[in-house]
């Protein structure tokens, strides 16, 4: 089942216009979420960062036609999902920049669960374009780094920038833990806002924990992580536990600390402080 336009519908009623801008070039956003609990807790987070990237690229949206959690329960429930769940909300290009789009909600089980430490591969080219910020359907590349990492024995792959920049991982935010710092690279129009990562940022410091962005170089032969974690909306925390030579706590006490916090916010709706 899908949830569009406010009502539950079958898969094959959902119909799109072959004029829509997603068939043409590709135009159109999704955020992917899942409940903790059976709370969305995270779902306002998406959908501002939705309709501001429709916003900057010319998509047109209307925000008095997006889900709510009222939505996402009335989904779970047609689809009979009494534990957590995937969501994925999706917003085609439109016919034109003022009107055409069109917006549905579609619920998926969880994955399997991840494993205790993530095998990181090696980096790769990073996307260097005005869509990097942005969580677009032209998602491709990402999907192509993320299969050849799972192909070749990887969970996960980074991308690094032609400088020697690291940015981000194929479908997740890179952290670093190192000298009482948990670090991570900046996002400046480069690196995908992860939701998660924003709420690592925004918990962590409220933990007392100086957490910061800042560029981090494979050139830099002062970066010797001590703890190496990765994040998602759907993952939440992934610690690390082997990067090429290097092997890691996974998770590591900072990581650890940062989860303890984290979880029970995610499970309690955001309702604790």
């Amino acid at each position: 089942m899908i949830w569009v336009r406010g009502r539950i519908v079958p898969d094959d009623a959902l119909a799109i216009s072959v004029l829509d801008r997603t068939f043409e070039h590709g135009l159109g956003l999704f955020e992917t979420l899942r409940t903790w609990s059976g709370q969305p807790t995270l779902l306002p987070r998406h959908l501002d960062r939705l309709t501001r990237s429709a916003a900057e690229l010319g998509l047109p949206h209307d925000r008095e036609a997006l889900p709510d959690r009222e939505a996402v329960r009335a989904l779970l429930a047609a689809d009979g999902r009494e534990a957590d769940a995937m969501l994925r909300i999706t917003l085609s290009g439109g016919i034109s920049e003022s009107s055409g789009s069109t917006l549905w909600m579609r619920s998926f089980a969880l994955p399997p669960a991840a494993p205790a430490g993530v095998i990181l591969g090696p980096a790769g080219p990073a996307r260097v374009d005005v869509l990097a910020s942005h969580k677009t359907l032209n998602h491709w590349p990402n999907r192509i780094m993320y299969e050849n990492a799972r192909g070749s024995g990887f969970d996960e792959c980074v991308t690094i920038s032609p400088d020697g920049n690291l940015w981000e991982g194929s479908r997740s935010n890179l952290f670093v833990v190192m000298e009482d710092q948990v670090l991570t690279p900046p996002s400046a129009g480069k690196v995908l806002p992860g939701i998660m990562r924003g709420l690592i940022l925004e918990r962590g410091a409220r933990l007392g924990l100086d957490v910061r962005e800042t560029p981090l170089s494979l050139l830099d032969r002062l970066l010797r992580p001590e703890e190496v974690f990765l994040s998602n909306s759907v993952r939440g925390i992934m610690p690390v536990r082997q990067w090429g030579e290097a092997r890691y706590p996974a998770p590591g006490p900072v990581t650890r600390r940062l989860w303890d916090d984290i979880l029970p916010w995610l499970e309690s709706g955001g309702t604790i402080t």
